[in-house]
């Protein structure tokens, strides 16, 4: 699984997209990140993977550490999970892209 869906038109990151960005974009390591968010690393990087849905908790600690908002995050995984939901309606594998 990626961290962003395509197809066609659509396109959907996961909030790991995000996270990773943020993460180059500060220089920073995940195991630090991870850390500073109080997860194991292996979690976080399950979410930049877009292996791992983004928790309630967890999106509570990125809006903590980031100064965001919680929607902000979870408004993120909704969209992706919604893209992702309609492919599947359809019968389009999220890996084929």
């Amino acid at each position: 699984m990626s961290n962003y869906i395509e197809f066609g038109d659509k396109i959907a990151f996961h909030p790991g997209y995000y996270i990773n960005e943020i993460l180059e974009e500060k220089e920073l390591r995940p195991c630090d990140f991870a850390l500073m968010l109080d997860i194991p690393p292996n979690e976080l990087n399950g979410i930049i993977g877009g292996k791992q849905k983004l928790s309630i908790d967890i999106a509570a600690k990125l809006s903590n550490t980031l100064g965001t908002s919680i929607g902000y995050w979870l408004n993120l995984q909704h969209s992706y999970d919604t893209l992702l939901s309609g492919l599947c309606a359809e019968g389009i594998s999220a890996e084929s892209d």
